[in-house]
């Protein structure tokens, strides 16, 4: 697990890509909670039933991607007040999880914005039990790419 700690400077940048631009749109949204005049969470859960049978077949995954969530929470927070918090649990797929690491049954991004702070937070569920903390290793190298390729300045706190 790793904390990353956003540079007052970057936090507005990254709440754009997050809320308007593409960079997060990917990602799987496992949950999510917005603190504005009262708490809303979000699931994430995809709800298939909702699809025609026939678009069922090809939804491979069960949680929805922020890219389609998205306009939802931006209509949440627009606004003349900033939330109090916003707490969003990402992760990314099956397949990217398997091709990152075959230990890993899980890797998730926690973005949380609190007390005028952004922190991203790693972490890695894994299929059996090890001491063998490569796939840590592996998911904050990518999360860290991530960062790197979107040019937001952040420091890590651990």
């Amino acid at each position: 697990m790793r904390v990353f700690e956003a540079a007052n400077d970057s936090i507005k940048p990254i709440m754009n890509q997050l809320l308007k631009g593409s960079a997060f749109d990917g990602f799987l949204v496992r949950g999510a909670e917005i603190s504005v005049f009262t708490k809303i969470e979000i699931s994430g859960i995809l709800d298939k039933n909702f699809y025609p049978e026939a678009e069922r077949d090809n939804l491979n995954r069960n949680y929805v991607c922020w890219g389609e969530i998205k306009p939802f929470a931006l209509s949440i927070i627009k606004g003349v007040r900033t939330p109090s918090a916003l707490k969003i649990i990402f992760s990314i797929t099956d397949g990217e999880v398997k091709a990152l690491h075959d230990n890993a049954s899980a890797m998730f991004l926690n973005l949380l914005y609190e007390d005028s702070k952004l922190r991203f937070t790693t972490a890695v569920s894994q299929r059996g039990f090890s001491l063998d903390k490569s796939a840590d290793v592996v998911w904050d190298a990518y999360i860290k790419d991530f960062i790197t390729k979107n040019q937001w300045l952040v420091s890590t706190l651990n």
